[in-house]
Order: structure tokens, then sequence, then C-alpha cells
């Protein structure tokens, strides 16, 4: 894996809600530039008319992001939010920030009466687009979650935004392990050099990341295979792991198994999780 792809997808997995704080401190930072009147500066900041506990409250939001604290995020922003004007970029931020806190903690109806609105209007907000396909993940809704991912591939393909469109995947669920927890990753499009179709990060209850495992499905592994099944796939499910005494050397492979037909989330997730959690893994 090229050192490109590993920085989006630690990225996407865990640096969301700096991401989003960030963008609304540069918001937040213009808007209150320095003007000939302190008229427009109050009409051209949103947060211009907060009263000083509300300010206070901006203020604990922001260290609760310095420091990853999500139950912070989610108690401030959930006080703050009703005090913000809807419809601003800071505090659609800040929605986000606060369903993202939600979601993590395992708030799902707070979250989505928070996220889908901003998916929904307007259909171009990517990253309300992918925390939504979350919620419907983790919530088990199949069909919502099937159609927002259709959605978000086809936003994707034919964005405009630069971050956006150099995205290699989403975080699509979060699952606990016996030990630890996984962390799904849906790529937009199959991704080199194995031709991935899904990530699982694994990693420990401490939060370290321990191994990943890949659904691939490489042009070699098809040629003998598709004559015989028109319409299917061979897909391979891999581990990969870091060499502990030397981290920048090549990485470790161990080949789990094959799935052999066509793609389908459930199916390949469960196999991961089976093998993530130290049980049965498919046939070779």
């Amino acid at each position: 894996m090229d050192a490109k792809r590993k920085i989006c997808i630690v990225l996407e997995a865990f640096g969301l809600l700096i991401l989003l704080f960030a963008a609304w401190q540069l918001s937040a930072q213009q808007a209150v530039a320095p003007s000939d009147s302190g008229r427009l500066q109050a009409q051209n900041d949103p947060l211009a008319e907060l009263s000083p506990e509300n300010r206070a409250l901006l203020n604990a939001l922001r260290e609760a992001v310095k420091r990853d604290d999500l139950t912070d995020i989610l108690a401030n922003g959930r006080i703050l939010l009703p005090a913000l004007k809807p419809g601003t970029v800071q505090t659609d931020a800040i929605m986000k920030l606060t369903a993202q806190a939600a979601l993590e903690t395992g708030d799902m109806n707070y979250a989505l009466t928070l996220i889908k609105p901003l998916a929904e209007l307007p259909p171009t907000d990517w990253v309300a687009a992918e925390l939504l396909a979350r919620l419907y993940a983790e919530s088990e809704n199949k069909e919502l979650r099937d159609r927002q991912i259709t959605h978000l591939l086809d936003l994707h393909s034919h964005t405009s935004d630069k971050q956006f469109a150099e995205s290699l995947t989403f975080t699509i669920q979060r699952i606990k392990l016996h030990s630890g927890y996984a962390v799904l990753l849906y790529p937009f499009k199959p991704l080199k050099p194995y031709n991935t179709y899904l990530i699982a990060e694994i990693w420990t209850g401490e939060g370290k990341m321990d191994y990943r495992i890949e659904i691939g499905s490489e042009r070699e592994d098809q040629i003998f295979f598709k004559a015989k099944h028109p319409g299917e796939r061979r897909f391979s499910i891999d581990s990969y792991r870091k060499n502990n005494k030397n981290p920048n050397g090549p990485e470790s492979q161990a080949l789990h198994g094959f799935v052999d037909g066509v793609f389908d989330y459930d199916y390949m997730r469960d196999c991961m999780m089976k093998i993530a959690n130290g049980e049965e893994s498919p046939s070779k």
C-alpha cells in the first residue's frame, strides 16, 4: 500500500472531526475579517451574536475537537446548535461534527436528525452523504444503505471538489470485535494493485492500528475462472501486517481464502469479521 493511500485511509476513518473543524474555523476567520463597521461584521459573522454562555460552549467545542473527545463534542454541540443561525457554513460544519460524535457514541437517532437534511440539501454535500451512508449501515437499514452508497459513488464520479475527487475510500461501518474493533472502508472504485473492493482496518481496544484485511479480485485470478463462471468473479481475502522490527519494510501478506460470485457487501463483510475474530474463514 503506497503512502498516499495510507494517509487517505487514516484520515477518512478517524480524521473527519478534525477536517470538519478546520474547515469551519477557516470560514469563521474569514467571516470575522476586519471591516469598517461592527454592524457589517455582525452580519457577516453568524457567530457574532452568540451570548457569552454560547461563546464559552463554542470554545469548549473547539477544545474537545483538539482532544478528540467525542463525549464532550456531542454534549457541547447538542446545546450549542439551537442557538446558531441555520444554513451557514459554520453551523453546517458544527452539525456534522456533532452528528459524527453522536454516531461514534451510539446515538444513531440524533445523528440521523442532524445529518439527513444536510445530505439531502444540497445533494453535493459529500461529507454529509458519507456520514448518512454509514448511519444507514450501522443501523442495519440495508435498502437505504445501498441506495446511499450508489448515490455517493455517483457523486464522487461527477464531483468538481478536489478533496473529494482525490478520496479513495469512505468509512461505511465500524464493528466491535471480540477484542478491539474494525473499521470498514469502501473504495469509490476498486483499488490498485490488487483490485481491492473492501478494506477492514483492525484496531486494538487501545486505539492502535493492528493490521488490515482486504477483499481483492486480481486480474490474474479471473483468467481461468471467468471462462467457467460468466458474470462472476473470484475474490481473495488477504491480511496485511507491518513488520514491527522494520516498519518501513515490506508488509507480510497472508491468504485466508477465496469467495466466488458477485460482490456482496454483507457477505464479504461477515467473512472478514470472522477472520478478525479468529473464527472460521472461507474455503480456498
